[in-house]
């Protein structure tokens, strides 16, 4: 009952704050419990960007009595992480047992959402590209030994065989 209570609390809390950041507008419009999950449901409304731009959202838990507390959400699902999350109705699923199993650990929890414009190249691209560079060096290296160079540093021909063997 405490939870449920908290929610309520938490709700009223959270539903009123509307950030614009930039050219976007978003906010946390419900907060519920259903079972071993929170649901929190926000809307975005970006403005001016192209209709297929991607954001990254999250999500943190802070509290109103102690600001330096923070802790990132995990174990969620849904509208949350690098995608395009625009309109009404957006909705993450945060199994909040598993990532605390004791259950929320203050009654005056806030759910602080943040959503910002994916502007640049995802890192693992960088770490694909260099890759491809370093493989692309290392063939050119290996492929590049003519066929009228020895590859042992010798003069590229046998010594004859002997006349005779010995007995």
């Amino acid at each position: 009952m405490r939870i449920i209570g908290t929610l309520i609390v938490l709700t009223v809390l959270t539903a009123a704050p509307v950030r614009p950041q930039g050219k976007q507008t978003y906010g946390i419009t419900s907060v519920e419990q259903s079972g071993d999950l929170i649901v929190i449901t926000y809307f975005h409304t970006p403005v001016g960007d192209e209709p297929d731009a991607e954001y990254d959202v999250s999500v943190r838990l802070t509290r109103e009595k102690d600001k330096a507390f923070s802790v990132r959400m995990k174990e969620s699902r849904g509208d949350i992480g690098d995608g395009r999350f625009v309109g009404p109705n957006r909705r993450i699923l945060w199994a909040y047992k598993k990532q605390l199993p004791k259950g929320l650990p203050f009654d005056d929890i806030e759910f602080e959402l943040t959503i910002e414009k994916n502007t640049g190249v995802p890192a693992w691209l960088y770490y694909a590209g260099g890759a491809a560079i370093v493989a692309g060096a290392t063939a050119a290296i290996l492929l590049s030994a003519s066929d009228d160079e020895p590859s042992g540093g010798g003069t590229g021909t046998l010594p004859a065989p002997p006349s005779s063997r010995p007995n």
